[in-house]
Formats: C-alpha cells, structure tokens, sequence
C-alpha cells in the first residue's frame, strides 16, 4: 500500500508564478496589471537563476532552471546547501526527490512552485481584500524594480512585498508578512538570466531514485465543471467565509482506506486555502481541534459529523479554523421530475 501523506503540506508553499510579457509594454501605475504580468509569465518566459529563502532565521539557497516553449513548462529546482533535494515540473506531472539517510520519491502536482502563491486560476473579481500600493523603487540581483506593497483588509491573510523589475514586470523579491508588516520569510534572486535558451540536459535530475521509497499524492485541485459552466455543487460548504474569498475549484476522490473524500478549493485572487472532508470510521475520528504551523503554513484538523475535516494553507491560524467550524453538509439535491 501506498504511504499517503496529509494534503497539500509535503509540498507546501515553496513555488510561485513569476511574470513577463514577451513584449515590451508602456510603463504603467495599474496594480492588476502588474499582477497578470506575474501570472501569466510562466506561460512565456524561460530563465535559470539562483534564489536565496529566508525563514526563522534559516537560510536555504536553490537553483532554479525553468524552460517554457511550444512543448509546453518544464522545470527543474534544487537545493545547494543541507539535504540534497530537487523538485521535476513536466507540465502538470511534478515528481520531488529527497535524500538524506532514507531516500523518498514524492509523485503528485499539488504544491509545485517556489515564489509567494498568485494562482494561476485567478479569478476574474478585482481584489478587494488588500490595499495595494507602489512604494517606491530598488535595486535587485543588479536590476532596477519597483517595490509594489500589498496589506490585507483583515486577519485572515498576510500581507506581500513584491520586487518588480521595472521593464518587463519579473519578480525578483517577495516578502511574506504579517498585519503588523513584520517580514514572516523572504525568497530573493541574487542572480538570474532572462529569456535564456535552456536544453534538455539542464531539466535531468542529478539525484537518483532506484532505491526511494515512494508517495502519491492525488491531484484533486481540478475544478469539476457542469454543462453551463458552473463549478459542481459542493457536499459541504462553510455557511460563513472571510470577505472576498470564493469557491474556485471541487474534486472528489478517495482517501488510502478507500473512503470518500473531497476536495475544496478556494481563493481570493492572491491567497488560497484547501479544505479536505474525508469520511471515517467514529473510531478513527479525532477527539479534540488541532492547529499545526509550518512556518506561515497553517494546518487544521477536526472532524465534523462523522468525517474528518482538514484546512490548510499559507494563510493566518485564524483563517483555517474559522473556516473549519463554519462547514455544514448541504442538502441533498432532489432529481428533477
């Protein structure tokens, strides 16, 4: 059997979209324009760089290699200090190599990117949720940018910090934050090339996996859409959600007992969290509410009504648990006479 480990945090938060037009456009104060050129840069832009994250006081250096053409993104990034570790892109397939004293294979396309999360499903509702602001300019990994600032509303979703270089609109810093503005991490290129050829050999990983244990872990993230377009009516739903965070995706599946399972995922045009609803045995139930960090990564578990119940993502502790005690199952839906 298949070792199966909790949703989304194996490979959580540590890839992003970084952004270029492949052409030049006129200088401009818009921020959603700035945003949609970081969003739709990975459909355009090939680069290799080095990036330096910082977090609690520990600092981790990776290469990033990433290459996108008519076949489609591919991908490559590994670390360059501690374990050896690599993370393999092939458009939707990502495959992450560990080593140390026990080598693991992790297969699956949930959490694949390193900068700070834009989804790449962004919603079409402007972003009401934040203030964002330019506040002023920088110079970074020896290029000119423009340092947009983006501050939540509420407590229920950091603040960010974007580097922006200033005439094509690439990410080279982003720092996460918190309410009082208090940097929670920070990823930065210290060297990058742009629009640089990149050839096979460079995506091959150097690590080996004969003898790695392998995960699965299934991708549930696709949205499920009916015939007018309309994401699938959800089992369970929050009666309540913090303001400008709606429904983008649903999936269903099952859990490594072979259980039902499904799969919530919402957005609010920058920040995303997942909400898992798997059905268990009342013995396999958790007895008591339970919230984990993994640095900004907040994790929560509990059950409800017979199923258990996990929220996670790069959002505040306050967000995953109230959302978890907002969700009810919604009725049944009658067939049409």
């Amino acid at each position: 059997m298949v070792d199966r480990p909790r949703p989304l945090v194996a490979g959580a938060a540590l890839l992003v979209l970084l952004g270029l037009w492949p052409l030049a456009v006129p200088a401009s104060d818009d921020v959603n324009h700035w945003l949609d050129r970081m969003a739709r840069a990975v459909e355009t832009l090939s680069y290799r760089g080095t990036l330096v994250h910082l977090r609690d006081g520990q600092v981790d250096t990776f290469r990033i290699i990433h290459r996108a053409d008519e076949d489609g993104i591919r991908e490559r990034m590994y670390s360059m200090d501690g374990e050896p570790r690599e993370i393999l892109r092939d458009g939707h397939n990502v495959r992450t190599l560990l080593g140390g004293d026990q080598s693991l294979v992790i297969q699956g396309g949930i959490g694949a990117r390193l900068l700070p999360n834009l989804p790449p499903n962004r919603l079409s509702q402007p972003i009401v949720a934040y203030r964002m602001t330019f506040s002023g300019t920088d110079r970074i990994a020896g290029m000119p940018t423009r340092v947009l600032d983006i501050r939540p509303r509420d407590r229920f979703r950091y603040g960010h910090r974007f580097w922006l270089e200033k005439n094509t609109g690439m990410l080279l810093r982003s720092a996460l934050l918190d309410h009082r503005g208090n940097k929670l991490q920070q990823m930065s290129f210290v060297e990058i090339e742009l629009g640089v050829p990149i050839g096979d050999d460079e995506l091959e990983p150097a690590m080996t996996d004969q003898q790695a244990r392998e995960i699965e872990v299934d991708e549930l993230v696709r949205g499920e859409q009916g015939a007018s377009g309309e994401l699938q009516r959800a089992t369970w739903v929050p009666k309540r959600l913090p303001d400008g965070f709606r429904l983008a995706s649903v999936g269903r599946g099952y859990n490594g007992q072979g259980q039902a399972l499904e799969h919530l995922l919402f957005s609010d045009g920058l920040a995303s969290f997942s909400v898992y609803i798997e059905a268990r045995a009342e013995a396999d139930l958790l007895t008591s509410d339970r919230i984990e960090a993994i640095g900004p990564v907040h994790l929560y578990t509990g059950s409800v009504d017979g199923h258990q119940v996990t929220v996670v993502g790069e959002v505040p502790s306050a967000t995953v648990a109230f959302v978890a005690r907002q969700l009810e199952r919604q009725p049944a839906v009658r067939p049409e006479q």
